[in-house]
């Protein structure tokens, strides 16, 4: 028998069947590393408990139960500080290593489980529409517009799925737009499950330690992108996942070779952070090619190498184009070249966001790097350091434009990728514990619970404008660009949900940090709504008194003073408008008016203005 064939003989001999015995020394390591873990969490749901009541966002990945109504707020915290208490999770055990068992034996409980999560995204509907570029992606797909123009990043598999498909179900009037990317959630989520249950099979776990692994991979923040966001890097998310199941099936099993490849190829079609994967699909098919000596001879070998390397030729011309070209913004804008990348990525606030937000989107994540490993499994530990450290480390250097609180879906494969890592080292630890197994239910606890609290937070707009607002206001003070888009961005939500109250207030903040020209434009079409033309008259020349060279602004300004009307103020502006477009038509046309409604007829003229 080959050296692949006798581990895959000893992993099946010891699943699903009796756990191997596990030495002394092992269980007290593994015991003593459940310890540290409860510990840590422990620290955490405190933290949480005391920072619902801190006026400031330095801890904005576990201070969102500040944000929510009940019982969102207290219910979830207290369940998790039941599962914390030794006793409760002792009583727990039995019940959950029978559920764990149940999944990791029978096809028909993972579709279940499958089924549940699926569920549980499309019942969460992102009614917020805060991440990333979510309102961009959604209304270019509704208004048709072109996508090459407004995400020329986007590789045509994205386009395929996130702009033609759902382009087409909508024009057939078979779906709405965000009803297909919320179907498409679904079914990520649902390959999630069906992934992370592979992987706690591949691992040869059972009971509460498989049960506490399918958790910690399928309950992160990143389920958040399955819940209407537009944009391949929810799929990202479930590659991510399934290059990681397929390499470590390969490393421990010796099969998987085809379907590791298959995966890594879709990836390298879909988002250039693909590269990310192609290191630890290499350390896979080296520990498997070496073993199996004769391997690479076989047609589906081939295959499975070939596909990957001919999608990377058909891509890697457009990928590069955008990291030297789109991307470029992200680790090489003003702020950055001004104080240094490096400078920058070790900066108090951005490694506060960086906690923050490996706290939201892999919750296992930072609590599993302080516990000692077991010791073992070399090539497992070195397959998941290939894939969460490219990924992960890319976390330090790329700056979005809208912040890590803003633009999350950024850095959602890296946390899917140090999940699945943080997974594994827990559950072999778990699975070699003895008198603190009961640890596991804290683990289900602490990655569960976090994750529906965030899910519940995007369902309502309410609960999420107040915590953009505590961003923009509270302490750290962020960038004027992060403070100036968040306002923006609650003027923009609140005026497509018709509250012209609140969007003119929005861009009223907006305008006084970052006074750009569209904000200035948007904040005076508010007040049109409301009535206040008067007060969209002033918003005009606060934006023109910053550029007085701006025609197309002084047309609107013309244009508002006839439906006021305003004739004195109108013939200010015309005769602003001869000196910067001396022979346009529309300055006859507004010069004719004024003409009209010259200063022995304006009291008769007022309110006999034709809208333009």
């Amino acid at each position: 028998m080959t050296g692949a064939g006798a581990a895959r003989g000893a992993a099946r001999a010891s699943f699903p069947g009796a756990r191997a015995p596990t030495p002394p020394a092992d269980r007290a390591a593994a015991d003593a590393a459940a310890l540290a873990l409860w510990i840590v969490f422990a620290v955490l749901w405190a933290l949480r408990l005391g920072l619902t009541f801190v006026p400031n966002m330095w801890g904005w990945g576990i201070n969102l139960q500040r944000f929510l109504d009940p019982p969102l707020t207290w219910l979830p915290w207290a369940l998790g500080a039941l599962a914390l208490t030794p006793p409760v999770a002792r009583a727990l055990v039995a019940p959950l290593d029978s559920l764990g068992d149940a999944l990791v034996r029978h096809r028909a409980v993972r579709l279940v489980f499958a089924a549940l999560a699926a569920a549980l995204v499309w019942g969460s509907a992102d009614n917020l529409r805060s991440v990333g570029d979510f309102l961009l992606r959604q209304g270019t797909v509704e208004m048709g517009g072109d996508p090459a123009t407004l995400f020329p990043q986007a590789l045509p598999l994205d386009v395929l799925l996130h702009f033609h498909l759902p382009r087409a179900l909508q024009g057939a009037q078979l779906m709405p737009v965000n009803q297909t990317g919320r179907l498409f959630g679904a079914l990520d989520a649902a390959l999630l499950a069906l992934l992370a249950a592979s992987f706690a099979r591949t691992l040869a776990l059972r009971g509460l330690a498989a049960l506490a692994v399918w958790t910690a991979v399928v309950f992160g923040g990143y389920l958040g992108l399955f819940t209407g966001y537009n944009k391949s890097l929810a799929e990202l998310v479930v590659l991510v996942v399934a290059v990681g199941v397929f390499g470590m099936r390969l490393v421990r099993e010796g099969r998987g070779a085809l379907a590791l490849g298959v995966t890594l190829a879709l990836a390298l079609a879909l988002h250039r952070s693909s590269l990310g994967l192609i290191p630890a699909a290499a350390f896979a098919w080296i520990v498997w090619l070496r073993r199996e000596r004769g391997a690479w001879r076989r047609p589906a070998t081939l295959v499975a190498i070939a596909l990957p390397l001919v999608t990377l030729a058909f891509v890697l011309p457009h990928m590069f184009a955008t990291l030297f070209g789109y991307d470029r913004v992200h680790v090489a804008s003003a702020e950055l070249r001004r104080h240094g990348l490096i400078a920058n990525a070790l900066e108090l606030v951005r490694f506060a966001d960086l906690t923050a937000l490996t706290l939201v989107l892999a919750p296992l994540a930072l609590p599993a790097l302080l516990v000692r490993g077991l010791r073992g499994a070399r090539a497992e530990r070195w397959m998941m350091l290939a894939l969460a450290l490219p990924l992960a480390e890319a976390m330090f250097w790329v700056h979005p434009v809208q912040g890590a609180f803003r633009d999350w879906d950024v850095f959602a494969p890296a946390a899917a990728a140090l999940a699945l890592a943080a997974a594994s080292r827990v559950g072999r630890q778990l699975g070699a514990a003895g008198a603190r197994r009961w640890v596991g239910v804290a683990v289900i606890a602490v990655t569960f619970l976090p994750t529906i609290q965030w899910l519940a937070h995007f369902t309502d707009v309410a609960q999420g404008f107040r915590r953009i607002e505590a961003f923009a206001t509270e302490t750290p003070i962020r960038s004027d660009t992060e403070r100036g888009l968040a306002w923006d961005f609650i003027g923009i939500r609140s005026y497509r949900l018709r509250d012209l109250d609140g969007a003119v207030r929005a861009w009223g903040r907006a305008a006084d940090i970052t006074p750009a020209r569209r904000i200035f434009e948007e904040w005076a079409r508010g007040e049109m709504g409301r009535g206040n033309l008067r007060g969209a008259q002033d918003i005009y020349r606060r934006m023109l008194a910053r550029d007085t060279t701006d025609a197309e602004g002084w047309l609107e300004l013309a244009e508002l003073d006839q439906r006021i009307p305003d004739p004195d103020d109108l013939a200010r502006v015309t005769a602003r408008l001869k000196v910067l477009r001396p022979a346009g038509a529309m300055v006859r046309s507004i010069g004719d008016y004024v003409g009209v409604a010259g200063p022995a007829s304006r009291d008769s003229s007022r309110g006999g203005a034709r809208e333009p």
